[in-house]
């Protein structure tokens, strides 16, 4: 009886031990959608090396007055209802958490793509994209 208890006790602790691993990062899914944002964004503005659409499609925008977040903005797909999908899209500063941050630089023709989680004041992960250069067709 003993045993049974104690092999009881083992397998109970057991589960609650695994079921607080898998509850040890509530914003996981967040922070997997952010980082998809993120590449995704990159992805994009890097076709504008190689795509001639794209190119003309950055350059006009810009010569618009527009800047890379409505490039980026107006090149994303459609979004689905899904509570972890990416919302927010902003120039230079995070308006709320779990946003998509693009800002001009570091160097020319190129673009800095943050992601920010729950803190503002510092991205979970940053990507530097390269822009093709203006293209004349």
């Amino acid at each position: 009886m003993a045993l049974r208890t104690s092999l009881l006790s083992l397998l109970i602790a057991l589960s609650l031990s695994l079921a607080a691993c898998g509850a040890s990062d509530p914003n996981k899914a967040k922070t997997e959608a952010l980082t998809r944002a993120v590449k995704a964004a990159k992805k994009l503005f890097e076709r504008t090396q190689t795509d001639p659409m794209a190119n003309a499609s950055f350059y006009s925008v810009a010569q618009m007055g527009g800047t890379g977040i409505h490039y980026l903005v107006a090149s994303l797909p459609d979004r689905d209802n899904n509570p972890d999908t990416i919302v927010c899209y902003e120039e230079n500063k995070p308006a709320r958490p779990w946003c998509v941050v693009v800002k001009p630089g570091p160097g020319e023709l190129e673009i800095t793509i943050d992601g920010f989680g729950a803190q503002l004041d510092k991205p979970l992960l940053s990507e530097t994209a390269k822009l093709g250069a203006y293209k004349r067709f």
